[in-house]
């Protein structure tokens, strides 16, 4: 069993401020702002969130990157990619971002 929080929504919670309040009780999911930069920023912008984001979430475990929400209609598709690419890229463990 698995017990976390879905989803992370930045505008709300605090990742990291959660993450120290939750540490080894419940993992962490989301934390990708579907506002910006998923649906409002360019696919740069997105790269660099999602980077940020790992680097100061995903050490010591228990948190899974991705969108705040669901992922809707109007997020542009490069920058869902973008998203998935980055996560591929620098979400694995052990994190060097």
């Amino acid at each position: 069993g698995i017990n976390a929080i879905h989803p992370i929504e930045p505008k709300a919670m605090n990742v990291i401020e959660l993450k120290q309040k939750v540490r080894g009780r419940l993992a962490l999911i989301g934390s990708v702002d579907l506002d910006f930069p998923l649906s409002r920023g360019t696919p740069v912008d997105v790269v660099e969130y999602v980077k940020k984001r790992i680097s100061e979430a995903a050490p010591g475990g228990g948190f899974a990157i991705g969108s705040s929400n669901s992922v809707t209609y109007y997020v542009p598709l490069d920058n869902y990619r973008a998203m998935l690419e980055t996560v591929q890229r620098y979400g694995k463990y052990p994190i060097q971002v």
